[in-house]
């Protein structure tokens, strides 16, 4: 069975020096295994190191957290949208006109599958290494996670997929139904607090790219407010334990927001590890310039080219070049209150000419502007790649974690409690916003609530599916962001046709993914979700 390419024995050497100890050089000069049998291989620490990398490795590959899933499944909502022409977003499922023989969709469910087999390979071999305990059990443990937490992303994306506990035996006999979300999400949460204790809880200002256990308990307040909601609709049982997870990170002290915001996201663009506050808990590791360097070690992340700012560097290809795909809806600009700073930090106010020149959008030049999280004047390399970027992406925040504990807290309490406000106003106060929120009722809580996770974690994967899980999906989309679209600053010729037709597309079906037609096709006990019948 492949469970290490060529490319997983390059990808993490954040896993090996954080995790083991390993040198890059030492890592490097291992042997790269394309293809690996369980009976001679997982024999000793640096052979279940390697394939523990290979598990990893489908976090950063183009399919998952380099542009497809994050990107194409995921960053398209009532906040963001596709900035190009209607033409353009034909069949494909950031203008909701995709079906199931989609590429994107095909390759994203792939992706997934196979890093859940990467780690059922590891966790049925691993027993049999010669190492130390400890070791081993952390291995286990981020094994472990990482295939609950793929799975997630499935049922989070798709409604009901085949959980897959076992390696493939026998891929002539591996057909699976796919099991009830209800049943799929019970098992998600039981594996990841199994993992809490595995994983290590010491190295926090390394690198936050390998999991530790306040990645495991947020990501677990990530699963129990999603198994809160629609479609589950598991109610304050779930909002309990979503702040009781958030929670414990949050007591943890290991973390606190950045002061200096732009700073956080120029640390993701140039690989620095903040280790003073630790806002970033969790994040995809992109690395290398692919041709560019020339060194060939470097993995698939499209990070700052088709999501950030606009850069059109064509007169020095060497300053790298940014689409500036994802751009703001008028709802999102409107979002923001006088004196927020986030505004134009994550909107940003300029795009780079071919020339390497600024060039400011004017007050009425809202909807033309791109994404500013990622932008690739910060990367640090003297001759960056056109299409590929070492620009890292963000799964797991501080921010967000405090965003998390204050929405529990107000739907567990069916009002905001002290913590409630005490989190949502810290995110506020970092935004520059000097009037704490006090006196709310449990809706206007609610509600602000959901703006503040709008004007916070724009443009990071996450808006789609709180809207799902709010159970106002197409009400944001189909209505609201609809009439957004009527605003006169909404001008014709800003990419107009191409967001009118995405709005009028969507429906209830697109809050999930179809099952793509390739695994219908080998899978004769799968059937299609019933969002796509």
């Amino acid at each position: 069975m492949k469970t290490i390419s060529k490319y997983a024995r390059n990808i993490f050497l954040a896993v090996c020096v954080c995790v083991t100890g390993t040198s890059c050089e030492d890592f490097f000069d291992v042997k790269p295994y394309d293809f690996v049998a369980p009976e001679t291989f997982y024999t000793n620490e640096k052979e279940c190191t390697m394939a523990l990398a290979g598990v990893y490795y489908t976090l950063v590959t183009e399919e998952v957290y380099g542009n497809f899933y994050s990107c194409m499944l995921s960053n398209v909502d009532d906040l963001s949208y596709y900035q190009r022409q209607s033409g353009s977003l034909t069949s494909q499922v950031y203008g909701n006109d995709h079906n199931p023989g989609n590429q994107n969709v095909w390759g994203v469910w792939e992706a997934l599958y196979t890093g859940i087999n990467n780690a059922n390979m590891l966790l049925d071999n691993v027993d049999k290494a010669d190492m130390d305990d400890a070791v081993k059990t952390r291995m286990k443990g981020e094994a472990r996670f990482l295939r609950a937490y793929y799975h997630f992303l499935l049922v989070q994306a798709w409604y009901e997929v085949p959980l897959r506990k076992e390696s493939f035996k026998d891929v002539n006999n591996s057909s699976m139904e796919a099991t009830p979300n209800k049943e799929a999400l019970d098992w998600i949460v039981q594996e990841m607090e199994a993992c809490v204790d595995m994983v290590d809880d010491s190295e926090y200002d390394k690198s936050p790219s390998y999991v530790k256990k306040n990645t495991v308990m947020g990501i677990l307040a990530r699963v129990y407010l999603w198994r809160a909601g629609y479609p589950n609709n598991g109610g304050t049982a779930d909002y309990q334990k979503a702040a009781e997870w958030a929670k414990k990170v949050k007591d943890s002290g290991k973390h606190q927001l950045n002061p200096d915001m732009e700073q956080f996201w120029k640390n993701l663009a140039q690989d620095k590890y903040d280790e003073v506050y630790n806002e970033s808990i969790w994040e995809a590791e992109f690395f290398g310039n692919r041709e560019a360097d020339g060194q060939g070690n470097y993995t698939d992340g499209r990070i700052g080219n088709v999501i950030g700012n606009i850069q059109k560097s064509t007169a020095n290809p060497g300053n790298g070049y940014s689409y500036g795909f994802y751009a703001p809806t008028l709802i999102l600009w409107d979002l923001y209150e006088a004196g927020d700073n986030r505004r134009d930090l994550y909107i940003a106010p300029y795009q780079i000419k071919a020339n390497g020149e600024k060039s400011n959008w004017t007050a009425t030049q809202i909807v033309q502007r791109a994404c500013g999280k990622f932008r690739r004047e910060w990367e640090t390399s003297s001759n960056k790649q056109k299409s590929y970027t070492p620009e890292n992406y963000p799964i797991l925040r501080y921010a967000d974690v405090l965003l998390m504990l204050a929405e529990a807290e107000n739907e567990a309490n069916q009002g905001p409690t002290a913590l409630a406000y005490e989190c949502i106003n810290a995110v506020r106060s970092r935004a520059g916003l000097t009037t704490p929120l006090s006196g709310l009722s449990y809706e206007a809580f609610q509600q602000e609530l959901r703006d503040e996770r709008g004007r916070e974690l724009c443009f990071e994967s996450l808006r789609k599916y709180d809207l799902v899980r709010w159970g106002i999906y197409v009400d944001a989309i189909h209505n609201k962001l609809g009439a957004a679209t009527q605003d006169s600053r909404w001008a014709p010729g800003n990419q107009y046709q191409g967001v009118k037709d995405y709005v009028s597309r969507t429906q209830e079906r697109h809050q999930f993914m179809p099952i793509p037609t390739k695994e219908l096709d080998v899978n004769g006990k799968l059937q299609q979700n019933i969002y796509w019948k």
